[in-house]
């Protein structure tokens, strides 16, 4: 059960479903402003680092730079702000943001990257905002999965089905609060990607997501995220 609920939080951080269509371009297939990412790691961790785009759950490359004193430079457009991964050659670490057009920096400690400090994006900085509250939420889980494990363990079925609707009720709450975020915040894009989640939740409210989508403002409604709600639901 914990796996269920903890999937539903981080599927905002970890996967996105963008539309496969919208590509990332470099500096000279555009003359609009564009983005400059500077990175700093504080230790070294490789010689080589990608940027790719999540779609449907798979990282597609975009891009790739070397590591030059624990610090490295990607530059480039994007249409409409969209999830991207930092990943490294000969390594498993990975760190998922928000790439929009401007100017920003992201320092990454290889040892604590739940602490990545991205600075100059107002995106990322509501995006953590959101993430933060989520955690909030689901540290009540931290509470109950202990007792859940040793109610399983004794094969309490009464504590079980007790510790069962606890869950749900946390559940309910996240998905509550989701979508008070993106009414409360309809011009952002954040909320787009936090709308598209709901889409892979244990339980699709379709109609919820609907009317919620309907809220979003013009702008936001034209990003890939917006896009995949509207053909998941056949709201054009």
């Amino acid at each position: 059960m914990k796996k269920i609920l903890v999937v539903c939080l981080y599927s905002l951080i970890i996967f996105s479903c963008n539309n496969p269509s919208s590509q990332l371009k470099t500096e000279n297939d555009s003359k609009s402003k564009g983005f400059v990412l500077n990175g700093s790691l504080k230790t070294a961790i490789s010689d080589k680092v990608y940027l790719s785009k999540i779609i449907k759950n798979e990282l597609q490359p975009t891009d790739s730079v070397k590591i030059e004193n624990n610090h490295f430079v990607f530059t480039g457009d994007v249409d409409y702000p969209e999830r991207f991964a930092l990943t490294f050659e000969n390594s498993s670490a990975a760190v998922i943001f928000i790439i929009e057009n401007t100017n920003f920096q992201i320092f990454i400690d290889p040892d604590k990257l739940n602490e990545t400090v991205i600075k100059g994006s107002e995106l990322n900085a509501k995006l953590d905002e959101y993430k933060l509250a989520s955690k909030n939420i689901f540290k009540k889980i931290d509470y109950l999965f202990p007792k859940f494990q040793k109610a399983r363990l004794e094969n309490d079925v009464k504590k079980l089905d007790e510790i069962g609707n606890e869950l749900k009720i946390i559940e309910k709450e996240f998905t509550d609060f989701s979508f008070n975020f993106v009414k409360t915040n309809s011009d952002s894009y954040v909320s787009a990607m936090v709308l598209s989640d709901q889409l892979k939740s244990t339980t699709v409210d379709t109609a919820r997501i609907s009317n919620a989508y309907k809220q979003l403002s013009k702008e936001v409604k034209k990003s890939p995220d917006a896009q995949l709600i509207a053909d998941a639901l056949n709201l054009r």
